[in-house]
């Protein structure tokens, strides 16, 4: 394991150092050292300790928005440095509203915070096979109890696939344990509990060598008794789909679920069930290889995603695709809203990298996305945008608006978030998962979002 992640290392090292120029190697190197939990911590400790950092951004919106200006601060809890914390779901009630409790995952346990991230409470595992398993994702499932997804080691081509499926209350004891052989979820948006059911959808890594023949299965699984046992319900090999990227119940719709999957234009996909996971429809079955719209014929991957929000009887999303295939002419990723029976997509905005998140704030939506996919990507390039879109269409002002980029401070691209954020945000305040050198050059993997409007 340890001499793949060297030789993964090295790569890195070397493709960086052919794009930007033999002369960036010690700063690429730096870049690698500084991303470990080791790095990390020698950062804090050369800054002077776990200060908190936080900067702020005004924008004047348009006229006929419901405001005249917003303000949006950005900051990183202040904690020490180890163990390391990753932002991984902000608990929602019973009403579908977010609450004050916010969760964040590390080696060996998880973070909870009962005040919107003012102060973290640390919570190791009692169970000692699982206190040097890297927790990848914790998801609240009501009842102080959260679902954990934790690994013994990365995974790396050759090595079997396997999960640990926790069941854990908030002090940490754990509840019901299940070692699977397959993979984790993608982000915050592709686990979901409704009526007493529970699923999940995979998103398993593959090797890049390999062949579409020799991806691992991408299955969604359920659970009808709060995670103690797991069926699957849902499955698709690799030749017809790389992994899901979305599974969310829809609010209010009893046993109706929506379902995505990407990458590749025949993969992207959207699937709905309506008797929680016993059958499954494609709704975009009846698409083609492009989609006419405003004049233009869209690549397939208007449908691939990894956010969505569903209205009163339409939906909008965002595509996590630059939309740059079978010769295209207006390359970038879109925000998109449609009727919810029939899918009719409808531009509402352009985005200049894919988009990975859509949170809801007060009347608007806040769209994240990823830096620049390109290899060769210039350091502007490389920058996430943050924009703005009201939550209901307004005639003559714009369908959304670009508030800023966030900076970068190292040399490799970003995700950003990793689809990673909040639903909607608790009186203006919202959280995202955040790479460690994104908005600031060091720190806990969470950041948080103060908005208001004025």
């Amino acid at each position: 394991y340890y001499r793949f992640r060297l030789q993964r290392a090295a790569k890195l090292v070397r493709s960086a150092a052919a794009r930007s120029g033999p002369f960036n190697v010690p700063a690429i190197a730096k870049d690698l050292v500084y991303g470990t939990s080791l790095g990390q911590a020698l950062l804090f400790r050369f800054a002077g300790g776990a200060s908190e950092q936080s900067r702020e951004y005004t924008v004047q919106l348009p006229a006929g928005y419901p405001a005249r200006a917003i303000r949006i601060r950005l900051s990183i809890p202040k904690l020490p440095p180890r163990p390391s914390l990753g932002f991984s779901d902000h608990v929602i009630d019973a009403s579908g509203d977010s609450t004050n409790t916010v969760l964040a995952v590390m080696t060996g346990g998880f973070a909870i915070s009962h005040d919107l991230g003012s102060s973290w409470k640390l919570v190791k595992v009692r169970d000692r096979r699982f206190r040097r398993h890297q927790f990848i994702h914790v998801r609240a499932i009501g009842d102080s109890e959260i679902l954990a997804q934790a690994l013994a080691e990365r995974w790396h081509p050759g090595a079997p696939r396997v999960i640990d499926n926790l069941v854990l209350n908030y002090r940490g004891e754990v509840l019901a344990a299940n070692r699977m052989n397959g993979s984790h979820w993608h982000g915050c948006r592709s686990v979901d509990i409704a009526n007493g059911t529970l699923m999940y959808a995979e998103y398993p890594y593959e090797d890049a060598a390999g062949t579409a023949e020799d991806r691992a299965l991408s299955r969604v699984f359920r659970s009808r008794d709060r995670g103690r046992s797991w069926e699957v319900v849902f499955e698709r090999d690799g030749t017809q789909v790389r992994h899901f990227h979305f599974l969310q119940a829809r609010p209010g719709a009893a046993g109706e679920w929506w379902l995505t999957s990407g990458d590749k234009p025949f993969e992207s996909r959207i699937w709905v069930t309506r008797d929680d996971g016993d059958h499954w429809d494609d709704i975009t079955a009846n698409f083609g290889e492009t989609i006419p719209i405003d004049g233009l014929r869209y690549p397939r991957t208007v449908f691939r995603l990894t956010d969505l929000k569903w209205q009163h009887d339409g939906i909008v999303w965002g595509t996590d695709d630059f939309l740059a295939r079978n010769q295209f002419p207006a390359p970038g990723a879109r925000m998109f809203r449609s009727p919810r029976e029939q899918l009719v997509p409808q531009v509402s905005g352009k985005a200049r990298w894919p988009i990975r998140n859509i949170v809801e704030v007060g009347p608007f939506y806040m769209v994240l996305t990823q830096g620049c996919v390109r290899a060769d990507a210039t350091p502007q390039e490389k920058m996430p945008a943050v924009y703005l879109m009201p939550r209901q269409q307004i005639e003559s002002a714009p369908g959304m608006i670009h508030l800023f980029d966030v900076d970068v401070y190292s040399q490799t691209r970003t995700g950003f978030t990793y689809s990673r954020a909040s639903r909607a945000a608790k009186n203006g305040t919202f959280f995202s998962y955040r790479a460690n050198t994104d908005a600031f050059p060091f720190g806990h993997k969470i950041l948080k979002w103060d908005v208001t409007f004025s």
